[in-house]
């Protein structure tokens, strides 16, 4: 039982580091396809507006 305990805590430390890693390498994916968003031309502002 103190084997699989010591596996347990182990195997969340791990889980805990590869979940912190996924999360940081994507974020600065999200926030690159969230914020780097293109300027729109006046023209197609006004379009959209007047509808």
């Amino acid at each position: 039982m103190k084997k699989l305990m010591k596996l347990a805590a182990k195997a969340s430390t791990v889980l805990a580091a590869m979940a912190m890693f996924v999360a940081t390498s994507s974020v600065s994916t999200c926030c690159h396809c969230w914020f780097a968003q293109p300027v729109e031309p006046e023209e197609l502002r006004n379009l959209v507006n007047n509808k």
